[in-house]
């Protein structure tokens, strides 16, 4: 290509419309794009941290509110919005269509071979798994790809931006993991005088890595240099004392002891294989029975058991029947994670459960001895050890957060996750994400007709109709109208649904032996630390269960943050979904409109009335 020919196609992909020109990302090191092999230049610092962000969480949307905050810190200006929207235009013309608008945050689009990030990941587990096959020069020449993509301090000038820094920590971890493990292979296949160069500097950037100093203690040795490899010990006991208040490991001490009494350092050195902990009794199946009514649901069903994805995330609102879901395909993958399947509810009683208490209720029931092991990350690293080298099946139920589901998640792509949670947990990089609806109509009939009778079902199907569109087909609201009706059967449809309609005290009627839906709605909506509460209750006072774009923002503008950050919240928990979404929903914001189920609008309008108010009963509105 010529030069006048390279300058008019850099010209088009950065001046041009959004379309997604060849590019290739850098964030292991400073912020670099390049378009067509030519470097693009990102002057503006804030445009400049807006791509770093989204580049941090490739593939995952990331709520405005949270652009904004991190674009302006506490006090964004009244144009926030509509400057972010400039900034994210302004990102297009350079790589196209990649950044998309999701109706309540923006994603950034890409592959490996766009972005550092995404090929290191995947040479890790590349390498992590010729590991486990045995294939030791392969894994060593796949992690050691992996380490050579890495630059010095990644990010440095965002380092005062918590999104990023958050980010930058983790892929920071997960290199120094990937560098123990490239150079213990190295060490291990005689290559230990090649290794010292990067081990010097690695070693001195990271003086608490015991890994690191293991490693660099027996290649020290292995080149006949014990003096230096004692001393290291020591400087590493000194720094583990004045930093932490803490001795060297035993495996490290032992490695020590070892080279001291010149017996020669040990023909595989310390790492984490060693140090894992044997469990004395199996995880096992432990997945509670499936429903045999099961139905609908068989798109996301197919997604799951197809999608290679280690981690799944399964969102909906209340009732939405995530667990059901992920415990039916839990049942199917079952046979493919041999060393055991469970579910973890990570809420009881509607109160989050330490990610620790979790761990060490596991790991205690398949019999390793943490009675000792006190600080969080320690047990954390014992998780971790345990699940490395395992086929687990993981189902994390009803998680709060996306805290207390990272401290859960294995180290390697061995083992399966699924996670349901209400929120759309998005701050989660790098997982599968299903969000479930209603479902279908027909999918409601069959649901229905396999508790109560196709006869049944056939014989009076407008009633039936009538009551999907007046109260929803969420799961939870279908399961315990088909268990009223069966214990009913003696009755006609037709009258049940006009009994619905006349009655004041709708919630009630959903209710089936101990699980009624006001029950749940209260537990779930009505807690006073629930931190949606006030929008909730505004919500309550609008005539829904749509609600239009213009008319939300100004009844949640009073609720303790701007109405639209307000609407995002209600996204992000589940609460709201978007009913329709316009051509271009970035520009016609305005004409967006929000759903939330109708009985839960029922249960916000009883909420807003006060305990002393009539009942809301089934007026229209």
């Amino acid at each position: 290509m010529t030069g006048t020919a390279a300058e008019t196609r850099t010209k088009d992909c950065t001046m041009g419309d959004a379309i997604s020109p060849r590019l290739h990302c850098s964030i292991l090191g400073p912020l670099e794009v390049r378009v067509e092999d030519h470097r693009a230049v990102i002057g503006a610092p804030k445009q400049r941290l807006l791509l770093a962000i989204l580049l941090c969480h490739a593939n995952a949307v990331i709520p405005s509110e949270q652009l904004i905050d991190s674009l302006w810190g506490e006090t964004p200006p009244r144009t926030a919005r509509k400057n972010l929207q400039v900034y994210v235009s302004a990102l297009r013309k350079i790589v196209g269509d990649r950044i998309s608008f999701q109706g309540w945050g923006y994603r950034m689009r890409a592959d490996r071979e766009e972005l550092d990030l995404l090929r290191f990941l995947e040479l890790s587990r590349s390498g992590r798994s010729a590991v486990r096959s045995g294939d030791l020069p392969v894994a060593a020449s796949q992690l050691g790809d992996a380490v050579s993509m890495w630059h010095e301090r990644p990010l440095v000038e965002f380092r005062h931006v918590p999104l990023v820094a958050a980010e930058v920590g983790r892929f920071t971890e997960l290199f120094l993991s990937v560098y123990e493990d490239w150079v213990e292979l190295e060490i291990e296949l005689g290559r230990h005088v090649e290794t010292l160069g990067s081990l010097d500097v690695v070693a001195a950037r990271f003086p608490a890595r015991e890994r690191i100093a293991a490693a660099r203690m027996t290649a020290l040795s292995r080149c006949g240099r014990t003096a230096e490899a004692l001393s290291h010990f020591e400087g590493l006991r000194r720094h583990l004392a004045a930093e932490m208040g803490i001795d060297p490991s035993p495996l490290i001490r032992q490695l020590y002891q070892t080279i001291l009494r010149c017996d020669g350092p040990p023909t595989r050195n310390p790492g984490p294989a060693a140090a894992r902990p044997r469990s004395v009794r199996a995880l096992a199946n432990r997945l509670p029975r499936d429903v045999d009514d099961f139905a609908g649901r068989e798109a996301e069903v197919r997604r799951v058991l197809e999608d290679p994805a280690p981690v799944t995330v399964i969102t909906g609102g209340l009732g939405a029947g995530k667990t059901a879901l992920a415990v039916h395909v839990a049942h199917l993958l079952a046979s493919r994670y041999p060393d055991g399947a469970v579910v973890i509810p990570l809420r009881r009683h509607g109160v989050p459960q330490p990610a620790a208490g979790v761990q060490r209720e596991i790991l205690e029931s398949v019999g390793l001895d943490v009675a000792g092991v006190r600080e969080d990350d320690a047990l954390a690293s014992v998780w971790r050890s345990w699940l490395a080298d395992r086929k687990v099946l993981l189902v994390l139920d009803d998680a709060p957060d996306e805290e207390s589901v990272r401290t859960l998640l294995p180290g390697t792509t061995s083992s399966r996750v699924l996670v349901t949670s209400r929120s759309r947990l998005s701050g989660l990089d790098s997982v599968a994400r299903i969000g479930l609806g209603d479902l279908s109509t027909s999918e409601g009939v069959e649901f229905l007709s396999r508790m109560i009778g196709r006869d049944r079902v056939a014989g009076d199907l407008p009633a039936v109709l009538r009551i999907f569109r007046r109260y929803g087909l969420s799961p939870l609201v279908l399961r315990l109208l088909g268990a009223r009706l069966a214990g009913l059967w003696h009755l006609p449809l037709g009258p049940l649904a006009e009994r619905l309609d006349r009655t004041e005290n709708v919630l009630d009627e959903f209710a089936a032996g101990d699980v009624s839906l006001r029950r749940r709605f209260e537990e779930s909506y009505a807690h006073p630390s629930w931190p949606h509460r006030a929008a909730f209750l505004a919500l309550g006072a609008l005539g829904g269960p749509v609600f239009g774009h213009e008319e939300l923002v100004e009844a949640l503008d009073g609720t303790g943050e701007p109405g639209e950050r307000v609407v995002e919240s209600l996204l992000e928990a589940g609460v709201l979904s978007i009913s329709q979404t316009p051509a271009d929903a970035e520009v016609a914001a305005h004409s967006l409109s929000y759903a939330m189920s109708p009985l839960a609008h029922r249960f916000a309008a009883e909420l807003h009335a006060g305990p002393h108010a009539a009942p809301h009963g089934n007026r229209e509105r």
